[in-house]
């Protein structure tokens, strides 16, 4: 095969709107893997979450990409490298948002670290570990799973930050209004611990350390499995994955990303709602 391995986006990408994964896209991901291809799953959601997409449609037993690149899984599914903020930079970070008047959540493992409970957060359990009962899972384990996540609210939190220092590896930074975009380029000298995307078109924030991207977990990723990374084909739907669109030797963009993010691939499949995942394996990779 041209392109042995396939590192694969969730939202957007392989999830439906409706936080499902298509019959035509497990298909076609088993055909690639009954081929020799490996499947990554490259996403900004938890470890938990991943690893249960991974085991719902059959792909356990390769690496995995969480919290965009901030933790890689190895192939039994534990923590195989894990990258986490200074905590002085946490701090001032808080502090910035706090003046700014804009909202922020701290992920740390499979925990979410909240000030208070809001639109945000109050449902993430559940979109953090979705049901996916028509892509195979079942109930029982999903709910489980649930019950291993927790969305804790902290009162004091520049306090509980500083005394706890928490090993928090993702922040993800919300606002209803046009401020998140300015905000991304004003950081009062944190530009060098930051690793700024979006997912939402910066209707959200999406910050991991410096220098950790989906795209530096790829090339790790790839170090792991011993294929160069000329030899790999990532798919992407949002800012958050450009990079690695990029920097993977054969980038595919779904129908449904923005068009800044649809000229950095090397092509556009369809979107996420009619099985583009699947008809990008049987056009480009099945060769």
């Amino acid at each position: 095969m041209k392109y042995p391995l396939l590192a694969v986006d969730l939202d957007g990408t392989l999830f439906t709107d409706e936080k499902e994964i298509q019959a035509e896209t497990i298909e076609a991901i088993h055909e690639y893997r009954e081929k020799g291809g490996k499947v990554v799953i490259s996403s900004g959601r938890s470890p938990m979450s991943t690893r249960w997409v991974a085991e719902t449609i059959g792909i356990a037993g390769a690496p995995i990409i969480a919290y965009n690149g901030a933790v890689i899984l190895d192939q039994h599914g534990e923590v195989h490298e894990q990258s986490v903020f200074q905590h002085d930079t946490l701090l001032t970070f808080w502090e910035l948002c706090e003046a700014a008047g804009l909202y922020a959540q701290f992920y740390e493992g499979d925990t979410l670290l909240v000030p208070a409970v809001n639109e945000w957060n109050q449902n993430w359990i559940e979109n953090n570990i979705p049901l996916l009962e028509k892509s195979g899972g079942k109930r029982e384990t999903c709910e489980g799973l649930r019950k291993k996540c927790e969305v804790k609210v902290i009162d004091h939190f520049y306090q509980y930050i500083k005394e706890k220092q928490p090993a928090i590896t993702k922040i993800a930074v919300f606002d209803k209004g046009e401020k998140l975009q300015d905000f991304s380029t004003r950081f009062a000298g944190l530009e060098s611990a930051l690793e700024i995307s979006s997912s939402f078109g910066f209707r959200n924030l999406e910050i991991t350390p410096s220098g950790i991207s989906k795209a530096s977990a790829l090339i790790k990723v790839t170090q792991l499995l011993g294929i160069p990374i000329s030899q790999t084909a990532a798919i992407g739907d949002n800012f958050n994955d450009s990079l690695m669109l990029e920097t993977a030797g054969f980038g595919i963009v779904m129908g449904n990303a923005p068009e800044e993010v649809k000229q950095t691939a090397n092509a556009v499949t369809d979107t996420n709602n009619e099985a583009g995942v699947a008809k990008a394996i049987r056009k480009y990779l099945l060769l």
